[in-house]
């Protein structure tokens, strides 16, 4: 009994220093994020497979507009949609104080169907990272019917790793043990 409840514990304590450092984690990001220095985005199309597929989970940060070039893969507003549009840059141009990127998933038959106008010291979101498949974790995750158990889990997780390993001493005694 008392091997289960040691390798009981020693799953509990690797599975909460997972979690802990999964937090840690999502923490400098979320904060990264809140300073503007990178965007966490969830693919949810397929209009950039194969390389980028439904699902991915892309860390962009923020790259001078005037610095895309032809076959860069940028993450931009789409004024139609209200959301970041992930594509690769086809054609850039520049008329007067503005940056003109065209815009191409690369499993698309055609260019997106406007360009996409920036100030020329505008800021666009460039990928520099593609976890594959964590974008599908994260939405899963973010459910509440997901998120509200797990937050249990982990708190319950804490609590077993706050309970001592071996017995206080005066129950060694109690006993007739030796300390």
């Amino acid at each position: 009994m008392r091997a289960l409840t040691a390798g009981t514990r020693l799953a509990g304590e690797i599975l909460l220093w997972v979690v802990a450092g999964v937090g840690v984690l999502s923490g400098l990001v979320w904060v990264g994020h809140l300073a503007g220095w990178v965007q966490p985005l969830v693919v949810v199309s397929g209009s950039m497979e194969p390389e980028i597929r439904r699902g991915d989970l892309l860390v962009a940060i923020p790259t001078p507009a005037t610095e895309l070039v032809v076959g860069d893969v940028a993450s931009l507003h789409n004024e139609v949609t209200d959301r970041l549009v992930t594509h690769r840059v086809v054609a850039t141009s520049r008329v007067g104080a503005e940056v003109l990127l065209e815009l191409k998933g690369d499993a698309n038959a055609v260019v997106d169907p406007a360009p996409y106008r920036l100030a020329a010291d505008a800021m666009a979101w460039r990928p520099i990272v593609t976890l594959p498949g964590a974008g599908d974790v994260v939405l899963a995750l973010a459910r509440p019917n997901v998120a509200i158990p797990l937050a249990i889990a982990v708190l319950a997780l804490i609590s077993l790793s706050l309970v001592p390993r071996h017995p206080p001493a005066r129950h060694l005694a109690a006993r007739g043990d030796t300390v």
